[in-house]
C-alpha cells in the first residue's frame, strides 16, 4: 500500500510537469521483443496501436517515441475542475499530440489519426460500464475493445508497451513487448488484460488500485 502511494505521487508530479520530465530522460530502453517489429511499423508510416494501463510511469513511452521522431497521440479522461483540466491537458500535450478526450469524440479522432498511419497511446483499464466483460487478474472487468477493433480495422500492430519504475523509484524500464496476433477483438482484448495482469502480479505496488477497476458488487462481497 505505501508503494502504491509513492508511485501515485512521483506519476502525478511527472504528469504535471511532463516537458520537464521528458527533457530529463530519466528512462532506459527501450528493450524487449516489440521494439524491432514497431520501429519497422513506425518507418513503413503503417501506424500502431499502443497499449498499457496505470501502471508505472507509462508516460515514458511516449516520452521514448519522441526520440523517435514520433508524436504519439493519447487519450484521457477530463476533471471537473476547469483550471486543472486546461493544466492537465496541456501537459498531455507537451508529451504528444493530439489528445482526445475521454468518450465518443475520442473514438472518432483515433480512427482519423490511425488511418493517417498515426500512433495512439490508449490506457486500457478504465472502467466502462458500457463495456464488455473480460478477466483481469481473476476478475471480471469491463474492458473497452476499441483498441482491438483499430488495430483489426487499418491492420497494424497492438502492441503492450510499459515504463516499469526501477527500485529508486525515479528511473523508468521503457518495455516493448510483442506486437498481440491479429486474431479476434475479443481474444486481442482478453490477450490486453493477460499482459497487464502479468505486469501487476510482478510489481503491485507499480498498479494504481486507486482508481476503479472492477464491478462495484463481485462475487463473495456484500453490498
Amino acid at each position: 500500500a505505501r508503494g502504491v502511494g509513492d508511485t501515485f505521487g512521483r506519476t502525478l508530479i511527472d504528469l504535471f510537469h511532463n516537458e520537464a520530465y521528458h527533457r530529463a530522460r530519466v528512462w532506459t530502453g527501450p528493450e524487449g521483443a516489440g521494439v524491432e517489429p514497431l520501429r519497422a511499423a513506425l518507418r513503413a508510416g503503417s501506424g500502431a496501436v499502443l497499449v498499457t494501463g496505470h501502471f508505472g510511469q507509462w508516460e515514458a513511452v511516449r516520452a521514448w517515441l519522441r526520440t523517435e521522431g514520433i508524436n504519439a497521440a493519447g487519450v484521457y479522461r477530463p476533471t471537473e475542475n476547469p483550471a486543472l483540466n486546461a493544466r492537465y491537458l496541456r501537459n498531455l500535450e507537451a508529451g504528444g499530440a493530439p489528445i482526445f478526450p475521454k468518450g465518443a469524440r475520442s473514438l472518432r479522432g483515433m480512427v482519423a489519426h490511425v488511418a493517417r498511419g498515426g500512433v495512439v497511446a490508449i490506457l486500457t483499464d478504465q472502467y466502462d460500464r458500457r463495456a464488455r466483460e473480460f478477466d483481469f487478474l481473476g476478475r471480471p472487468a469491463p474492458t473497452v475493445t476499441a483498441p482491438a477493433e483499430l488495430a483489426l480495422k487499418f491492420k497494424v500492430p497492438l502492441v503492450p508497451c510499459y515504463g516499469i519504475r526501477d527500485p529508486d523509484g525515479t528511473h523508468v524500464r521503457v518495455e516493448i513487448e510483442a506486437p498481440i496476433a491479429h486474431t479476434t477483438a475479443t481474444k486481442m482484448t482478453q490477450a490486453i488484460n493477460d499482459s497487464l495482469a502479468a505486469r501487476v502480479r510482478a510489481h503491485p505496488e507499480q498498479y494504481y488500485w486507486l482508481h476503479r477497476r472492477w464491478e462495484k458488487s463481485l462475487p463473495g462481497m456484500k453490498g
